[in-house]
């Protein structure tokens, strides 16, 4: 009986054992896959991010791609989806009305802390049919927080979501035009702008 017992605990652990390995084969695969991704992004225009190019480049062959994500854009998705859920965890406690100024913060010290990739993306309007998913969950988060908002019309809090957006078009002339106003400056630049904007709303 003991024996048995033994034998049956055995089988278990090599079991866990060989899941654990191939949960890991699985991890590093993917990860692969999203570093030669990102590398392909910063090197060559979108459309030239192919399937067979990110197979070549992570060392492994398109049908094991496959396994993983159906598209390159899934990856794009993917690593969006990640960006949001990190980004809204920041914001999370903020509100369009009443943090406006720190909202504008978090966005540009959020943005200059990423990646060269993360920065294509953001700065690129052709990755914007993608941007718009994180862009929708963030401001989806935020206007939920935002209480005096919701006494207004869907039309007019829909407006006022399209101007705090502002922000993104705000920091994409910032790195245009090479950075070339200090980032402390910059920030207190785009949030007097966007704030003065927000008083006069408050006041009607």
């Amino acid at each position: 009986m003991l024996r048995r017992r033994s034998e049956g605990c055995a089988q278990i652990e090599r079991k866990i054992m060989t899941e654990q390995k191939q949960d890991l084969r699985i991890a590093r695969t993917k990860d692969s896959i999203r570093k030669a991704f990102k590398a392909l992004v910063c090197e060559l225009p979108y459309e030239k991010v192919t399937v067979k190019a990110i197979a070549d480049r992570a060392n492994i062959n398109r049908n094991t791609f496959y396994l993983h994500y159906e598209t390159t854009d899934d990856v794009l998705r993917e690593i969006q989806a990640e960006h949001s859920a990190e980004y809204i965890e920041r914001v999370k406690n903020l509100t369009y009305t009443e943090n406006l100024g720190q909202l504008v913060r978090e966005f540009f010290e959020y943005n200059e802390a990423q990646d060269d990739f993360f920065k294509r993306i953001t700065c690129d309007s052709r990755f914007d049919y993608i941007r718009e998913g994180m862009q929708k969950k963030v401001s989806a988060h935020t206007h939920e927080k935002s209480k005096s908002l919701h006494e207004k019309s869907a039309y007019v809090q829909n407006v006022v979501r399209a101007y705090t957006t502002t922000v993104l078009t705000l920091y994409r002339q910032w790195v245009a035009d090479g950075r070339k106003i200090p980032m402390e400056e910059m920030i207190h630049l785009a949030t007097t702008l966007l704030e003065n904007g927000m008083n006069g709303f408050r006041k009607m």
